[in-house]
């Protein structure tokens, strides 16, 4: 699942509650805004967010506000590798359930504004009704900004920030991302609040960069990097603060750094992250089959 879940909910006398699935950090915090994140990551995020995407249109709902800090990963073991879909509080249902038929809603003429001015789409700033494809163009400024600030970056007005997209060519926008990311806008581009996403389509092209560049799941993402690196300066640290106290008899001093070059992390050490995680790429749970099958038949 990409999807955070729902585990129970409830009302009493003076409070309502609802418990769901416990998250660790969300993208807003583990990736830079100044466009430094690898293109390894990208992709593979980028695979994940349209899987959670896909997920909730299934069921019937649009989420109007894809961004970072709603994009969260798993807190530990095997889920702290997966990217989830979360906090619903202007998600709508753009379909109508009756006798057992499903529909598209009718689009309203006149709605207010909704989503996080910085990544929603042109149509949210035009107040048009949201559906499938806003959330999908959501995804894509959120996957452009992984590999450079976004041209509107500096603004703070909501016209103006919609001006400046609506102005903004697909290729600035994706300057520093690969050219198959351009054929996911060239697609949003061709689709109406009805029409129904090419899914597959998308992914191809993610996964497509994936296989050309020889990118794996199981590689380690940028954050589990920076982590490694800064674990490997604080043992270092360590060793060089236990140099200090060395005994400064030639023997004890010799084995004492033996035993310190023991210690030190070795390239090893490096690789050790993806082979630790070469169940994450038998285990995926994540087929070409998840973004062809149309389960809601819309």
């Amino acid at each position: 699942m990409h999807v955070a879940q729902l585990l129970q909910s409830g009302r009493k006398e003076k409070y309502s509650y609802m418990v769901m699935t416990l998250f660790g950090r969300s993208l807003n915090t583990l990736l830079p805004r100044s466009g430094q994140t690898s293109v390894s990551t990208q992709v593979r995020v980028g695979i994940q967010i349209l899987h959670g995407i896909k997920q909730l249109h299934e069921v019937g709902y649009v989420h109007r506000d894809v961004k970072p800090a709603n994009l969260l990963v798993g807190r530990r073991g095997r889920e702290a590798r997966f990217v989830h879909l979360l906090d619903f509080g202007l998600a709508r249902e753009y379909v109508i359930r009756s006798g057992g038929t499903v529909k598209i809603r009718v689009p309203r003429t006149n709605t207010l504004f909704r989503g996080t001015t910085r990544y929603c789409s042109v149509n949210a700033h035009m107040r048009g009704e949201q559906g499938r494809p806003d959330d999908l163009w959501s995804m894509a400024y959120v996957l452009a900004e992984m590999r450079d600030t976004l041209p509107w970056h500096k603004l703070t007005s909501k016209d103006e920030i919609g001006d400046k997209k609506k102005r903004t060519p697909d290729s600035m926008l994706f300057n520093n991302s690969p050219k198959q990311l351009l054929d996911i806008t060239t697609h949003l581009r061709s689709l109406n609040y009805y029409t129904r996403p090419d899914y597959f389509r998308i992914y191809k092209d993610l996964d497509s960069v994936m296989e050309g560049s020889g990118f794996s799941f199981s590689d380690p993402f940028d954050w589990e990097l920076r982590r490694r690196r800064a674990m490997r300066r604080k043992r270092k640290s360590k060793i060089f603060q236990a140099l200090k106290t060395v005994s400064t008899q030639s023997l004890t001093e010799s084995t004492d750094m033996d035993e310190m070059r023991n210690k030190m992390p070795s390239s090893s050490d490096e690789s050790s992250l993806s082979n630790g995680n070469e169940s994450i790429e038998k285990t995926f749970i994540l087929k070409p089959e998840d973004f062809k099958r149309n389960e809601i038949g819309l």
